[in-house]
């Protein structure tokens, strides 16, 4: 990266030279050649440069087979991904800011589009790349002890099959839909002067002020449903009464008075928002199966044609090809090429690379299930098959099962690694040994097994029998003992050592607490009773947001700035990076946790428009959202500035003990144990204590010669 930057600077130097200076120079050119006269000679001289630098640049990005570099790039795709999706997110906050389809305009088909996108972006294209692309290449040969990737061509081809399935998915969310539709925009309209209010009310003007039967029709009209004449009594001095107050007779004048604060009231609560009608509508574009493609949506051109559907089922299936590749790579790396002591010995390798080795040996597992179900539903759609067709002998619920063994799994197959980067840190910056690193690493065994049981938690509503939905329950739950071990284990890592305070421990922290409301929350869906009222609201939103935009996004930067010298060779810039901590975090919690009280409402999700009640907590959620935007702006601040201070980096950790920080711990032991040798120095030794007993105890007659 610092090379690139370099170069890229020193090339903008010589557009600058090149058009302003008498002497310019050529990498690999004579120095102090004339300038040229002509403006074809200067751009010339341009597009030569730029020619050499694309050879640069094709050589060490596009080329390359370096396992380093190849990692990197797969960070750079993420950030890119991760932008596109963090966009589609700021159009869905955007969308339920306000009720009555602000954004989209009541253009539901779009809505649906950018969230099928959303979602398949940042699953797919946006946290299996950084992990098992850029954590698993970059570390994995250092750990192992090899040189680089056992396939290293292969490893690049793993990594250009990427943007392929990301082009194809992203598109998805800018489809023009492809029908007629009119609506109009909620407008307020406020005259000085309203003369039809004015013709309304000649009735109770002037001489006729108290007419009965302007009386009658003022209340019919505006105040009730049902009018039955009241009993009449007669005065000297009045030919009707009717007991109807004489403010309440006035009302109308005052809230229909064009320039009062309940003429602009009354305007905006009679306001109608108008239907949006579809006269004419291709099914190319719908999406309306979503991320989680599902039948009969999906399988059936009826009601998703020939058209964006089996686009986003190519870019899935280029994405698992991707990633087969890429961890069959890494696996065979870990067999054949690590160093004698570590080819049985678990325990030698760091917890990041145990992690990422067991996950990727749960993708072995999962993702042939989804490139399976991916291909039925092709075949159900273009070629006549009916695996998933119900009118045709085929079974609906079949796809389900398919996507969600693979779907859950993918879960714990994304937050795993981030527990290994915990696991790295916490002991770290407290100088200390992990507490109990074998019932971490089987914690995290057990969880990823338990995790291929529990699919059907997803699947409580489509019809599954009472003895299914037990056990799925019943296990899920189960799911939090690891879990629990897990929470306890960091906490015992946190006591008793020298706590270094930095931007990797404060990151540590937030993920711990993220993940202890997302877990929490997660044990509620587990349940059948209480999963029954919340599926499919907003509750299920924020819970798995909390999860994977919430613990897994802030445990792969804890990574990054735990990593950070080692991958650039600099140290980060650390004001930005506490912005990036407390925007980001703070954001996740006043986005997700509104969601929770609108699960509890009742507020079904992959719905656009919603009743006005709910539009406080969605307005916070929507604020929320672009204060984590805002932090991740500062992540990029972040790299940018630490490339242009480039402050040196003192020293790099890949995961592996240096002499010094041992040390630094034993020093810290040896001083540790010398304070409370002084502090037990006071206290009083055994024959102290004894004599002290005999002499204020003496309840019996001490025994002398």
């Amino acid at each position: 990266m610092s090379v690139y930057l370099k170069g890229l600077f020193l090339f903008f130097i010589d557009i600058k030279n090149i058009f302003n200076d008498t002497n310019f120079y050529l990498y690999g050119c004579v120095e102090n050649v004339k300038k040229p006269k002509l403006v074809f000679d200067k751009i010339k001289v341009l597009l030569n440069q730029f020619n050499d630098r694309r050879k640069y640049i094709l050589k060490k990005y596009v080329y390359t087979i370096n396992h380093k570099r190849i990692a990197i790039n797969y960070l750079f795709f993420s950030m890119w991904t991760g932008l596109s999706g963090a966009a589609l997110a700021t159009m869905i906050r955007m969308e339920l800011a306000y009720p009555g389809s602000p954004f989209f305009k009541g253009d539901s088909l779009r809505y649906l589009q950018v969230i099928t996108a959303h979602g398949l972006i940042m699953v797919f294209f946006v946290v299996v790349p950084i992990l098992f692309g850029f954590y698993a290449n970059f570390l994995i040969p250092y750990h192992v002890g090899s040189k680089d990737v056992a396939f290293p061509r292969l490893n690049s081809i793993a990594f250009w099959l990427l943007p392929v399935g990301f082009l194809l998915v992203s598109k998805i969310a800018f489809l023009r839909p492809q029908f007629w539709r009119y609506y109009d925009k909620t407008a307020f309209f406020f005259p000085l002067i309203d003369k039809s209010v004015q013709r309304e009310n000649a009735g109770l003007r002037g001489d006729s002020f108290f007419n009965k039967k302007s009386l009658r029709n003022y209340v019919l009209d505006e105040h009730s449903w049902f009018w039955r004449e009241r009993k009449k009594l007669n005065f000297e001095n009045y030919t009707a009464y009717s007991f109807i107050p004489t403010k309440l007779l006035y009302w109308n004048n005052m809230i229909n008075y064009p320039e009062s604060f309940w003429y602009a009231a009354s305007r905006v609560v009679k306001a109608r928002r108008r239907k949006v009608y579809f006269t004419k509508c291709s099914n190319r574009t719908l999406t309306c199966a979503g991320w989680t493609f599902v039948t009969p949506f999906s399988c059936n051109t009826k009601y998703t044609g020939v058209g964006s559907q089996d686009v986003l089922i190519a870019s899935v299936i280029f994405a698992g090809i991707s990633s087969t590749v890429g961890f069959t790579n890494l696996l065979i790396t870990r067999r054949t090429l690590a160093m004698p002591g570590l080819r049985n010995r678990r325990v030698l390798l760091p917890f990041i690379t145990i992690s990422l080795f067991l996950t990727m040996r749960m993708l072995a597992l999962v993702t042939p299930v989804l490139g399976a179900a991916m291909i039925m539903l092709l075949m159900d759609r273009h070629w006549q098959t009916t695996f998933f067709e119900f009118i045709y002998g085929g079974d609906t619920v079949l796809f389900q099962h398919l996507f969600w063994f693979f779907g859950h799994p993918e879960v714990y197959i994304l937050i795993i690694p981030t527990f290994g980067i915990i696991n790295m840190t916490l002991p770290h910056l407290n100088t200390r040994r992990v507490a109990s690193k074998h019932h971490l690493i089987w914690a995290i065994y057990v969880m990823a097994y338990m995790g291929f049981l529990v699919w059907g938690h997803h699947m409580y509503l489509v019809g599954l029998d009472h003895r299914s939905r037990s056990l799925y329950s019943t296990i899920t739950i189960m799911i939090s003992l690891p879990a629990t071990i897990k929470m306890v284990n960091w906490t015992l890592t946190l006591l008793n050592g020298a706590l270094k305070v930095d931007i990797v421990l404060l990151f540590s922290i937030a993920y711990i607490l993220v993940f202890v409301v997302g877990g929490f929350t997660g044990m509620w869906l587990s349940h059948v009773g209480l999963n029954v009222s919340m599926h499919d609201t907003f509750y299920v939103i924020a819970h798995f947001h909390l999860m994977l935009s919430g613990s897994t996004i802030i445990g792969i930067f804890t990574g990054i700035y735990y990593y950070f010298s080692a991958i650039f060779g600099i140290k980060y810039s650390r004001v930005f990076a506490y912005m990036h901590l407390i925007y980001y975090v703070g954001g996740q919690w006043l986005t997700f946790l509104p969601m929770f009280w609108l699960g509890f409402s009742g507020l079904p999700r992959r719905i656009h428009d919603y009743p006005v009640i709910f539009m406080g907590w969605q307005g916070m959620a929507t604020t929320g959202h672009l204060i984590t935007v805002l932090g991740v702006c500062f992540f990029f601040i972040m790299l940018l500035d630490s490339h242009l201070e480039r402050r040196v980096a003192v020293y790099s950790s890949l995961g592996i003990p240096r002499w010094h920080k041992r040390v630094q711990y034993y020093i810290f032991k040896i001083r540790y144990l010398q304070y409370v040798n002084k502090k037990l120095s006071r206290v009083p030794n055994y024959n102290v204590r004894a004599c002290l007993t005999n002499s204020y105890f003496n309840e019996y007659e001490v025994y002398s010669k």
